[in-house]
């Protein structure tokens, strides 16, 4: 590991920007959860991945997956994994790539409004599932089963997690040994819209917790990884949830999202970026379950500001070393199956 840190320092070296000490992190990281975000001009997804890599030498990231964002029927964004062609070749081994937000969602979505599953969408989504593999994913993402509007023209994406599309998706991630990122905000009861959300999302929210339980158990050779834990939009995903179903199933995985703007009394971090004692006893509990997905949306012209990444940095510092390396990168390599 140290003299991959020191590579990756050398490295860092000959970027236009100088490394801050204080800013990297002692251990070589994996992002498992981030997005690339093209604007009007064809090459604009490239100059968001060359944003991505000038933060990934800041901070000490060797690899990031990169996924399109969850969309639903006519929205308009139109972003697949095909979107990703020639990234590869301009920045070669910094980034994988995980499919099916763009598409697999949308045909869920299909399925709900039109209150049942033809045979026909079935097939397409099995083909459109193994197309994506093909073109090279190491994973489905970024699914979603409950996705909150947090804006004007941010979409409200709502889907039961044992669908018969996701059950289908379980068992196609299954037989190909590849994991599903799942996007769902918590909601352990039904509960009235809080006050906390933006007006564009329903007045009434529905419990998810018992299908994501029917989904986990469904296919046990599939692996699940909710993401975002730390960024709860509802005040229901609790260290306790967490760890309840972290004990039961065995194929459940989390990818860490640290950010300010979602329910202060489930962040994993205090004031300062330092873990929380309960989330610190959870991640060592489980140390073979968590990863980070920063959730950072990279964007052309050098206009992401990276500062958000410096939590994981005092999140690692906190945990002891093993399992600081298990969450930086281990796991990530182990469950996406990447080489070292």
């Amino acid at each position: 590991m140290k003299i991959k840190l020191f590579l990756l320092l050398v490295a860092g070296m000959t970027n236009s920007a100088p490394l801050a000490a204080a800013e990297m992190s002692p251990y070589r990281i994996i992002d498992t959860h981030a997005h690339l975000l093209a604007g009007k001009q064809a090459n604009d997804i490239l100059g968001a991945a060359a944003d991505a890599v000038s933060m990934m030498q800041r901070f000490n990231i060797y690899q990031t997956l990169v996924m399109p964002p969850p969309q639903t029927v006519n929205q308009g964004h139109d972003e697949t994994l095909e979107s990703y062609a020639g990234i590869k070749q301009a920045h070669s081994g910094r980034f994988a790539f995980l499919g099916g937000g763009g598409s697999l969602n949308v045909m869920i979505q299909e399925a709900l409004q039109a209150g049942t599953l033809s045979n026909e969408l079935r097939q397409r989504f099995s083909m459109r599932a193994k197309t994506i593999l093909q073109k090279g994913a190491i994973g489905f993402g970024e699914m979603t089963a409950e996705h909150v509007s947090r804006r004007a023209g941010h979409p409200y994406v709502s889907a039961p997690p044992d669908h018969p599309l996701f059950l289908l998706l379980a068992d196609l991630a299954a037989e190909h040994d590849v994991p599903i990122d799942l996007h769902m905000e918590a909601i352990s009861a039904d509960l009235t819209r809080p006050d906390r959300l933006f007006s564009t999302n329903p007045g009434a929210l529905s419990e998810n917790i018992n299908g994501f339980k029917r989904l986990l158990t469904h296919n046990p050779a599939s692996k699940i990884i909710w993401s975002h834990a730390g960024w709860d939009n509802t005040g229901a995903r609790t260290v306790d949830l967490m760890r309840d179903l972290l004990e039961v199933h065995s194929n459940l995985y989390m990818s860490l999202k640290v950010r300010g703007g979602t329910v202060k009394d489930t962040r994993p971090t205090k004031k300062g970026g330092r873990l929380m004692g309960e989330w610190k006893r959870l991640i060592e509990a489980f140390p073979k379950r968590f990863m980070i997905g920063s959730d950072m949306k990279y964007r052309p012209g050098g206009r992401t500001k990276g500062g958000g990444l410096k939590v994981y940095n005092a999140i690692l510092k906190r945990l002891n070393d093993d399992v600081a390396e298990n969450v930086a990168y281990g796991n990530a390599e182990r469950i996406f199956k990447i080489a070292p």
